[in-house]
């Protein structure tokens, strides 16, 4: 296991989402590890726990009781088919993949209503609703990706069979007061608006599904004034790649 697979992990432990052999597989892994990758686990670890005791006591709302089962169900479901169809968009091993998705599954289930499930979505009378967090989580396409946003973390989980999104962002500091933050979905047409976060929005762990992914191919984001730009006004402060 690679440095940046076992940090993967380390958010999965704050949430205490192991198995016991699970757990010592990766103390095992981790005790090999350069000092800088322990201590940088050991940061994410107590950070994540920070924050999920913050978000679950302060900002949550309930969310449906049959959530986390259904894509925890969802999710083993999909991996027990996984291993007899081949594909290019599945990077995980399929139990990696199962634990991580698990925890993500976690993380939403608690932090649901942190920001509003679909951010920068308008809906006209005619139109279907997003999908859930569930459909995304339980896609087979389902992938991750994860970058530093200032000083925190943010993980978009993405399926284009769904065209939809789910970002988890993890201790990042709310926007300056009189700017807010602004996320793009970058694609071969350009950068195209997917809504923005005032500092209201952002908490120690922020939640929302991002729907119409179409032909994107990043996430990014900007720091924009009230109520958010027609198009980018300052360089992407971080970019998440979609495929």
């Amino acid at each position: 296991m690679s440095d940046d697979e076992l940090l993967e992990l380390a958010p999965v432990v704050g949430l205490n989402a192991l198995s016991d052999d699970e757990l010592r597989e990766v103390e095992a892994q981790l005790a090999d590890a350069s000092p800088a990758t322990r201590d940088e686990f050991a940061r994410q670890v107590r950070a994540t726990r920070e924050a999920m005791a913050s978000v679950s006591s302060v900002t949550a709302t309930a969310p449906p009781s049959t959530l986390r089962d259904r894509i925890l169900s969802s999710v083993t479901e999909g991996d027990e088919t996984a291993t007899s169809e081949t594909s290019n968009v599945v990077s995980l091993p399929n139990r990696r993949r199962r634990i991580i998705y698990s925890a993500a599954a976690a993380v939403v289930a608690i932090a649901v209503g942190a920001v509003g499930w679909a951010i920068g979505y308008s809906m006209t009378d005619d139109d279907a609703p997003p999908p859930g967090p569930e459909q995304v989580f339980a896609a087979k396409d389902v992938q991750s990706s994860a970058g530093a946003v200032a000083t925190g973390t943010a993980t978009v989980y993405f399926s284009h069979s769904t065209d939809s999104g789910v970002l988890v962002m993890n201790s990042v500091p709310p926007p300056k007061p009189g700017t807010v933050y602004q996320m793009w979905l970058v694609g071969p047409e350009g950068a195209r608006s997917a809504g923005t976060m005032t500092e209201k929005d952002v908490q120690p762990v922020t939640t929302a599904v991002i729907p119409n992914l179409q032909s994107a191919t990043a996430l990014a984001f900007t720091v924009e004034p009230p109520g958010g730009s027609a198009s980018p006004t300052t360089p992407f402060v971080a970019q998440l790649p979609l495929s």
